[in-house]
């Protein structure tokens, strides 16, 4: 599972985002087009992904998908539940600071 994986997702209100992630021996890395930062864990436990990740604001503060502004500097917590082949392009749900984000991710290759 060591890979690069393309990220799209959407929230409230039809926003959309994108960006790219690092999901390998069990951490999490990546940023997105508002230049948030992604940092985090995995566990792969009966057949599925069981994250906990923080995203982080960047120098400029975030208007995040959940429809909330996230000030420099600032996380959220992140949690995601999704099936071993969560790269098949489906959409998956995410729970930002408890609001639901639908993700899709698709790998990019894999990294050794």
């Amino acid at each position: 599972m060591s890979a690069l994986y393309i990220m799209e997702y959407q929230g409230t209100g039809g926003s959309l985002g994108a960006g790219v992630l690092y999901i390998g021996r069990g951490r999490i890395l990546g940023t997105d087009i508002g230049r948030s930062r992604y940092e985090g864990t995995y566990v792969e436990r009966d057949g599925r992904v069981l994250a906990k990740a923080r995203i982080t604001a960047g120098r400029n503060s975030g208007f995040l998908v959940t429809g909330v502004t996230l000030p420099p500097g600032q996380s959220l917590p992140i949690e995601a539940d999704w099936p071993l082949d969560f790269a098949d392009g489906a959409i998956q749900s995410v729970k930002v600071d408890g609001a639901t984000v639908h993700v899709s991710l698709e790998k990019i290759g894999d990294i050794p």
